[in-house]
């Protein structure tokens, strides 16, 4: 994942759209287990991967990629909350929602690695290699292809049949 993000941090955007395919889904649902609301979680899910992007030069490699991006959607989504209760009249908040502590965050994002994890050992051998040179070692489509002596459409049909695998078992899943 390290070579993912650092190719994000160098404006990448085919690395970014990678990282936003493996963490869509987690995002918006964590997003609407605060909101409750799909289309406020929608929306708020949007502005988290726009912020990501925007301070992708600024991301510390030595840390977490995805405790940043569930901080940036608990503050995000908390902005969404106090904004909807001041159109309400209300500027209440209830503390248990401004308190959501990195403990949440942390199971979140263990449970997420697991996820990812198991999801990619499901992948036959030769897909799974694809997927970790792609996404783990940072190598382009055209490398793999000379590494593993294949072509370059094999290994973007390989590529996208991973990510459909591993969407489709994220999503049988539930965080």
């Amino acid at each position: 994942m390290d070579k993912l993000i650092l190719r994000i941090k160098k404006g990448d955007e085919r690395a970014f759209e990678s990282f936003v395919d493996l963490n869509l889904n987690k995002v918006f649902n964590f997003c609407y287990s605060l909101l409750e609301s799909v289309e406020d979680s929608e929306e708020v899910c949007q502005d988290v991967f726009l912020k990501f992007w925007a301070i992708r030069k600024q991301i510390n490699l030595d840390s977490s990629p995805y405790a940043l991006l569930f901080r940036i959607a608990k503050n995000l989504a908390l902005n969404r909350i106090r904004d909807n209760q001041k159109h309400m009249g209300s500027l209440e908040i209830n503390e248990s929602m401004v308190s959501l502590n990195t403990t949440m965050e942390t199971i979140i994002l263990k449970d997420m690695e697991d996820i990812i994890r198991k999801a990619i050992n499901t992948l036959p051998p030769k897909r799974r290699t694809v997927f970790m040179l792609s996404r783990y070692e940072g190598l382009s489509n055209k490398e793999i292809a000379a590494k593993l002596n294949i072509s370059v459409n094999t290994v973007e049909s390989q590529m996208s049949k991973a990510i459909k695998t591993i969407h489709a078992y994220a999503n049988t899943v539930s965080v």
